[in-house]
This record gives structure tokens, C-alpha cells and sequence, in this order.
């Protein structure tokens, strides 16, 4: 598509579709339905806001938006588009990286009860907390120390990567891969380090600048 037909994003009261004009609004359906499919699970149960721009939604349009977004276990709310300062801040950030992915760029801590959600690489200046989660469908890199919930890759992205100057999740997904912080201390490591996906499990290793 020349055009991307709807931009989904997180934020602590749910989810922003925003639809842009110009584009027929059957093609806006079949994006969003297969954008909605391919992390189903994260999407389930939330709370969905829409936002049409300057186009006109038609009633027959509205119903087929709220039947799809219910078909994932989602509700569409009646209320305009919450617009709260770290919201305004997250969209300014947004960019494209060297390969073309969209690149969410965070320059604060995620404190505990933060949730962030991203359609792309997500790049935090600050710290995750625990109690906070960060997710997305492309790598996490935090520059700081990460301590809450990450979810690289949540498409199903195995490639996906989840790098932190000192990486200590409560837990630390890639796709449908699961590894949980260990009950017993660890030596804290003095690089940073880097979660891949190697033979089926996730591996943490010190990263080097040499790493592809």
C-alpha cells in the first residue's frame, strides 16, 4: 500500500486508531483487521478510541469498525481520543529508522503501572521499572536498566531483539518465547547485554559492538 490505512497506538487508556483521508474505507478495514490479527492476544480486551481525521465515518462504516474491533475481543468507546502530555510527547518522537521501521523514541523512566505499546522498534532513555511493560512488534532498547515486563516481537517477530544497559526483567518475552528473571541472585553484569532468540530459547549475552 502506498499509504498506511490506519496508525494503531498505545497509551495508558487504550488503544488510538487513527484513519486517515483519502483512502476507501474497505482497504482501512482489511489492514486493520490483519494489524488486529497478528497480535491478537495483546489487543484482547482493550479499550479502542478512533479517530477519522477529517473524513466523515458513514453509519454503515461505524458498524463494520465496531464489529471488527469486536471480533478481537475489543470495545470501541463513544469518547474522543484522550489526548494526555505523554501521549502528545511519544507522538512527536515517532520516527522511521535506516530501514524504513517505525522507531517509538521515549525519553523518560516507565515507572510501575506504565504500559507501552508500539508498532515498531521502541528506544527508552530512562529505565523500565517493575510493574511497567513495554511491547512491541519490532527490538526494545532501553538506555538505562530494565526491571519491568518487555515483549519484543509480539507479531511472532523471532528476530526480534530486546537490549538494555543492565537487563533485569521481572519478565522478558520474544514473540511466543518466554524466560523469567531467576529466583536466585545474579552477578550484575558490567556491559550491557542483548536477548535473542537462539535454538528455540531466548539467550541473554554481553553485547558487542561488533554484533550484527
Amino acid at each position: 500500500m502506498s499509504k498506511e490505512a490506519c496508525i494503531i497506538k498505545g497509551t495508558k487508556h487504550g488503544l488510538s486508531i487513527l484513519i486517515p483521508s483519502g483512502l476507501d474505507f474497505s482497504e482501512v478495514l482489511a489492514q486493520l483487521r490483519a494489524r488486529l490479527a497478528s497480535a491478537q492476544a495483546f489487543f484482547s480486551g482493550a479499550t479502542v478510541y478512533v479517530s477519522a481525521a477529517d473524513r466523515e465515518l458513514k453509519p454503515e462504516e461505524k458498524r463494520l469498525l465496531e464489529q471488527t474491533v469486536e471480533e478481537f475481543g475489543m470495545v470501541i468507546s463513544e469518547g474522543k481520543v484522550p489526548e494526555p502530555q505523554t501521549q502528545a510527547v511519544e507522538r512527536r518522537e515517532d520516527s522511521r529508522s535506516e530501514d524504513g521501521e517505525n522507531t517509538l523514541l521515549v525519553r523518560r523512566t516507565i515507572r510501575s503501572g506504565q504500559r507501552i505499546w508500539y508498532d515498531g522498534n521502541v528506544v527508552i532513555i530512562g529505565d523500565v521499572n517493575p510493574g511497567a511493560e513495554v511491547v512491541c512488534t519490532g527490538d526494545i532498547l532501553v538506555l538505562g536498566c530494565l526491571r519491568g515486563v518487555a515483549h519484543a516481537g509480539c507479531n511472532g517477530n523471532v528476530s526480534a531483539t530486546v537490549f538494555a544497559f543492565r537487563l533485569e526483567p521481572t519478565q522478558l518475552r520474544i514473540a511466543s518465547y518466554i524466560s523469567r528473571s531467576p529466583d536466585e541472585k545474579m552477578p550484575k553484569p558490567l556491559e550491557p547485554e542483548i536477548a535473542r532468540v537462539c535454538d528455540n530459547v531466548i539467550q541473554i549475552s554481553a553485547y558487542q559492538s561488533s554484533q550484527s
